[in-house]
């Protein structure tokens, strides 16, 4: 199993990052039975609140992720009026989840009326079965060509949070589906292991963000892309791709004194941009 880089990328969620600071948070409050059952209702969902608590309850049990759960409550991209009804729905979502984790049951969150108060005690990230702090949009809902925040960060949570069978499935995949960008990797000769190893997992991570945002629009990489893509154009064509992969990087020279050295890491982000811009081109 590939090594994981930068796992918790705190300096994102604590908002240290400009790009960060300017994302929207969701409020993580559960409104109540009638509230949510608007809310649902008005962005298209298969479900009623019942409903969707009772989805939520079976895969807190199950230890899967709420990311894996929330978009399959609609049949097709969700309908919003505006951004905040957005954050309004997924913040009830997210607030049962919380409450869920935290031991409530789904009869007493599917008959409660009011506003119920966020759980008190330890929070738990999303690679410990957690809530995600960012609601992933439906698979492919994405327009246009840039990977947007919440998809960046909601991938990775995910991806954190999935059990090794799964990852493993998504990686089979990957591999199978972008073996151009994997024998790239593979037949690079001026990296380490460690490194190649370090570029192989991101450049894996990245290709899920790719997927999620884009859906079928996504192709496969080509290997002419890669060889003739510049590492420059990867700010102006993907700047939160671009900071999880410097974030990466960063955490992993940070913790491991004896992994990357200096010259290596300027190399290998060199090479994820490389991919990150012939990702790009392979967006129909």
């Amino acid at each position: 199993m590939p090594l994981r880089f930068g796992g918790g990328r705190g300096s994102k969620r604590n908002g240290e990052h400009g790009r960060a600071r300017k994302a929207p948070r969701l409020e993580r409050i559960y409104e109540g039975i009638d509230i949510l059952d608007a809310l649902l209702v008005e962005a298209g969902a298969e479900v009623d609140g019942r409903q969707a608590i009772a989805r939520l309850a079976t895969a807190v049990a199950e230890r899967r992720p709420a990311a894996e759960v929330i978009p399959a409550l609609f049949p097709s991209e969700p309908r919003f009026a505006d951004r905040d009804m957005a954050m309004r729905l997924y913040g009830n979502l997210f607030g049962v989840w919380d409450l869920l984790l935290a031991g409530r049951s789904p009869e007493d969150l599917a008959a409660a009326r009011a506003p119920a108060p966020p759980p008190v005690g330890e929070e738990l990230g999303p690679e410990e079965g957690g809530p995600m702090e960012y609601a992933l949009p439906a698979r492919g809902s994405i327009p246009g060509e840039m990977v947007p925040f919440e998809v960046v960060e909601g991938t990775w949570q995910m991806l954190e949070s999935l059990p090794e069978r799964e990852e493993r499935r998504r990686l089979d995949r990957y591999e199978n589906v972008q073996s151009e960008l994997v024998a790239w990797i593979q037949d690079l000769e001026d990296l380490s292991d460690l490194g190649r190893e370090a570029l192989a997992y991101i450049c894996f991570e990245l290709a899920q963000m790719f997927d999620h945002a884009f859906g079928p629009r996504f192709g496969s990489v080509r290997l002419e892309d890669l060889l003739d893509a510049s590492p420059e154009e990867a700010e102006r064509l993907q700047p939160y791709a671009v900071d999880y992969l410097v974030e990466c990087l960063d955490e992993a020279e940070e913790e491991d004194a004896e992994g990357l050295s200096a010259e290596e890491r300027e190399r290998i982000e060199a090479l994820g941009r490389r991919a990150i811009v012939a990702m790009t081109r392979a967006v129909a």
